[in-house]
């Protein structure tokens, strides 16, 4: 009973404070059009209420119809391959998003990234984008799918349904509902950057999640992430 609550205090308190404001920010404030590389507080304290999330969840005090990530190592070509495919899809998909908002006239967002000065503001660049990498990489990929999965099965369905349980069709079926909703969220939490800004993060959520599986480790997923947002905001604040 103690860990139902836990659970659900925990789910509700992660979708309350962290998923749904970014959704609803472009609603009531106005579009953001410059990016000031100056992370606040806030955000390296998302990063260490994200990582008492991934630690707690790892050993099973707050998910545990299935572990959601397995310690066992890989090869090394596995982390590199994943890595490198998902990396690459980024960089693709950001590019490609970025030249259809040009031909179609659309607003892609940000225009104007603004940098701080003085080797303590490069410092705060730096780790802030790791932080905010390793946040939502934790909340979008990590806990929400393996929530949502926890949620459909255990809690309402009243059986045990695991990722890897390829047997049936309807297990499949619940996977995949709950990982698109995760994606869709991630998405959604994007929308202040316009239409294909939506889209290039759900394709980018989508990449970043197929790699977490595909090796089984959030720092893999959570490196290609903060690589590619520390290349994005360089390079805008270059072409700015």
């Amino acid at each position: 009973m103690k860990k139902n609550f836990l659970f659900y205090l925990l789910f509700f308190s992660v979708l309350l404070f962290f998923v749904i404001p970014p959704i609803g920010a472009p609603f009531f404030v106005e579009r953001q059009e410059a990016f000031v590389a100056h992370y606040p507080v806030s955000v390296f304290l998302n990063a260490s209420i994200a990582f008492l999330i991934y630690y707690f969840s790892q050993k099973r005090a707050v998910l545990f119809s299935e572990m959601p990530l397995c310690s066992e190592k890989k090869p090394f070509f596995v982390y590199l391959s994943a890595a490198s495919v998902s990396f690459g899809l980024l960089c693709l998909s950001s590019v490609v998003f970025e030249i259809l908002s040009v031909v179609m006239g659309s607003e892609s967002g940000i225009h104007q990234v603004l940098f701080p000065s003085g080797a303590l503001g490069m410092v705060n660049f730096i780790l802030g984008v790791c932080a905010a990498a390793f946040f939502e990489e934790v909340i979008y990929r990590f806990f929400l799918p393996s929530a949502f999965l926890e949620i459909l099965t255990r809690r309402l369905l009243r059986k045990s349904v695991s990722r890897t349980d390829d047997k049936s069709a309807e297990n499949r079926k619940l996977w995949i509902f709950c990982e698109g909703i995760s994606g869709l969220l991630f998405a959604a939490g994007h929308l202040y950057l316009g239409v294909f800004g939506f889209l290039n993060a759900l394709v980018c959520g989508i990449a970043l999640r197929v790699c977490m599986i595909r090796t089984q480790s959030i720092w893999i997923s959570c490196a290609v992430h903060a690589l590619y947002n520390f290349l994005t905001i360089v390079l805008f604040s270059l072409m700015s």
